[in-house]
């Protein structure tokens, strides 16, 4: 709505496999905007200043990607899970980091099946880079420069061979509430789908839009410090998340995946962090 030329392009974009992720360049925004879904409005005219690549294309990029729908008790099941990260990690996917990536999964595969008996062996599907930083935000709301968690090589699991060439692209990821309108999907289940998503992807950062949802209030402040205290890899935050999901469909708990995740010891009384 906000960019009419997607409208059109729709025409001419076929069906995602689960595999596969849309990018689309260029595209030039010209309405503002407030609200989501069904409070969303018109709120006047918007002049795009973007620069313009040698093409003529406002440097926009527009990922698109489909989330499962009406999944319901479902989407907790490992396979669920699976497949959103999946589409996720293509929608983030960085082609200037593929040799990153390669590497990463080369040195774990190599790791499990051919190193010695006294070396821990890799999981190649639980991969040992860190969790990137995240922030919060309104829509619409000034969005806040956030420092990249992943240019230590030393939480990479790449040995120390990731160049400092990579980390100085620093485009990140700004995404929101994917799949949690009308596809019903679990708002905190995909907070941290996303988050594990653009870590894999080596995205030095990710911006949230909460929209003002109350459910993610804690998002900035309480849970990515908790998870960025303890220095959990993307392999620990998924076997976190895939234990949690077991039980929410064992039911064995109902309760969100941030109060299953946070101690109620961590936070006083006026809800403000407090490390142990």
């Amino acid at each position: 709505m906000i960019n009419p030329e997607l409208i059109v392009g729709m025409l001419f974009m076929a069906a995602m496999k689960k595999n596969e992720a849309i990018e689309i360049l260029g595209v030039e925004r010209f309405s503002c905007y407030m609200g989501y879904g069904s409070s969303f409005r018109f709120t006047g005219d918007y002049l795009d200043k973007k620069p313009l690549d040698s093409r003529g294309r406002r440097k926009t990029k527009i990922v698109a990607i489909d989330a499962l729908s009406n999944a319901m008790i479902r989407q907790f099941e490992v396979e669920c899970l699976i497949r959103e990260t999946n589409k996720a990690f293509c929608g983030f996917f960085d082609p200037s980091k593929n040799k990153c990536y390669l590497k990463n999964f080369q040195e774990a595969f190599f790791k499990e099946h051919f190193d010695g008996e006294d070396n821990e062996a890799i999981d190649m599907s639980h991969n040992n880079c860190s969790v990137n930083n995240a922030t919060s935000a309104q829509a619409e709301s000034p969005l806040v420069s956030s420092p990249s968690m992943d240019c230590d090589t030393s939480t990479l699991g790449f040995n120390g061979h990731l160049t400092n060439e990579i980390c100085q692209n620093e485009t990140g990821i700004a995404t929101g509430n994917w799949g949690c309108g009308a596809f019903g999907g679990d708002l905190e289940l995909k907070t941290i789908i996303q988050w594990l998503a653009a870590s894999q992807a080596l995205r030095p950062f990710i911006h949230y839009y909460t929209f003002g949802d109350a459910a993610l209030q804690r998002l900035e402040q309480q849970v990515s410090q908790w998870i960025l205290l303890h220095r959990w890899t993307v392999g620990d935050l998924w076997n976190i998340l895939v234990e949690y999901s077991s039980q929410r469909l064992k039911g064995k708990t109902n309760v969100g995946f941030f109060n299953w995740l946070l101690p109620q010891q961590a936070y006083s009384s006026d809800d403000h962090y407090m490390s142990e």
